[in-house]
């Protein structure tokens, strides 16, 4: 039988041996540029397109996406995910500036494994005009996931997306989601062209 002191020494040492044998999470940082090739023909996904060029900046609290000719809907500045799991809101002030309409983006990391899983969604804030209760309007939810391939010099990326709100018509017809591109998925490779 173990006494109060081997008990938790026992404790100790199988939880750092677990952690240890964990392997440690993969960095996406780089230069990455499409592969038209091997990605093959674009899937319509709605709320984004595929970025021809992708510059990733990570640490070991952020990704940061930037995107050059294509990508989510969203200033590329917002485009920060924590990577803790956490929730970032951000003030989105790109527009022209509305009477009684505020437009945020929210976004939002979790590890999948060695994969990455990134939400990027357009939130607006306003005061209803009838019962001056505050009101929010959500966008459609850009939805990426990062893979390292070979020799970590290949970068898939899996772009869907969905709505938290769906709308109660699109094109004229009763809401289908069978019908909303939204949730289209399109796999896109990239390959790296520099570190950062």
């Amino acid at each position: 039988m173990l006494n109060g002191r081997a008990w938790t020494t026992l404790v100790l040492v199988t939880v750092c041996a677990t952690l240890s044998a964990q392997s440690p999470l993969p960095d996406f940082s780089g230069i990455w540029r499409i592969d038209d090739v091997q990605s093959g023909r674009a899937v319509d996904v709605w709320g984004q397109t595929r970025a021809r060029v992708m510059v990733i900046t990570q640490t070991p609290s952020e990704f940061t996406l930037a995107t050059d000719g294509g990508g989510p809907n969203v200033p590329g500045d917002l485009q920060r995910y924590r990577l803790d799991g956490d929730e970032l809101v951000m003030r989105d002030d790109s527009l022209v500036e509305l009477p009684n309409f505020i437009r945020k983006v929210r976004t939002l990391a979790l590890w999948d494994g060695e994969a990455l899983k990134t939400e990027t969604e357009a939130v607006s804030e306003s005061i209803d005009e009838h019962t001056g209760e505050p009101k929010t309007g959500r966008g459609i939810t850009s939805v990426l996931t990062f893979r390292l391939g070979a020799d970590n010099n290949e970068l898939i990326v899996e772009r869907t997306g969905f709505r938290a709100q769906p709308p109660p018509l699109l094109h004229g017809a009763p809401y289908d989601r069978r019908m909303d591109l939204a949730y289209n998925i399109d796999r896109v490779r990239y390959v790296k062209v520099t570190t950062r």
